[in-house]
């Protein structure tokens, strides 16, 4: 009986040790453990400080490169509009209440300028004229005209004019800018054409070697410069 009871406690003090033994290696890997988990969550931390600030540089630059591209394109349409602007206010309305036109002929009043009056019926009188590059240069009265010479036409019998001009040298002609009553539109060495109160005389219209004729098809005045006889 007793060497029963030695060796219960026997047994009891061995398990005693082991639980004592094992606590106490778990005490020490936990104590070597905690500063290296330390380290490790600090240095996650700082990475996702640098990467907080690598994102936040990133929508930066995005945000900045997306201002920049909205300033070019408001820019661009600022441009746009200005350009369209002076091009709508140097282009001149088709007809005014200073002129009639009933499809083929044009009039003004009786009040108008005498000169403004002799311009009317000389453009009314080629409406059924051709057109022939040169026509017209030689002899004011001829059976055809080009852009220059039916201009010149126009003017002489306006007595605004002595010549007949090229396109080249109604550039230089009267005044610069748009006239009260008469504009011609110059671009030279290519083409010119005359407006009388905003109505279009032109050689160039919807068939070829048409001549002049009065238009009010609208067309593209890019790279004509307004003159003007002086006075009018």
């Amino acid at each position: 009986m007793k060497t029963l009871i030695r060796l219960a406690l026997t047994v009891s003090l061995l398990a005693f040790g082991a639980a004592a033994n094992a606590q106490n290696g778990y005490s020490a890997a936990g104590y070597y453990a905690a500063p290296q988990a330390q380290a490790a969550y600090a240095q996650e931390q700082v990475n996702a400080q640098a990467w907080a600030a690598y994102n936040a540089q990133q929508q930066a630059n995005a945000a900045g490169w997306a201002r920049y591209y909205a300033d070019q394109a408001a820019a661009q349409a600022a441009a746009q509009r200005a350009a369209a602007q002076r091009t709508a206010a140097a282009r001149p309305a088709v007809g005014n209440s200073q002129i009639r036109f009933d499809g083929r002929f044009a009039s003004v009043g009786q009040t108008a300028p005498q000169a403004l009056q002799f311009a009317v019926y000389a453009a009314n009188t080629l409406q059924n004229k051709p057109y022939v590059l040169g026509g017209g240069h030689r002899s004011i009265e001829d059976s055809a005209y080009d852009c220059s010479s039916s201009t010149s036409y126009v003017l002489m019998k306006a007595g605004l004019l002595k010549r007949c001009l090229s396109s080249r040298e109604f550039a230089n002609y009267g005044e610069a800018g748009a006239g009260r009553f008469i504009t011609i539109w110059v671009k030279p060495g290519e083409h010119v054409f005359i407006t009388i109160c905003g109505l279009r005389m032109d050689t160039s219209g919807q068939v070829t070697g048409e001549g002049p004729r009065w238009r009010v098809k609208g067309r593209n005045y890019a790279g004509f410069s307004p003159r003007h006889p002086s006075g009018f």
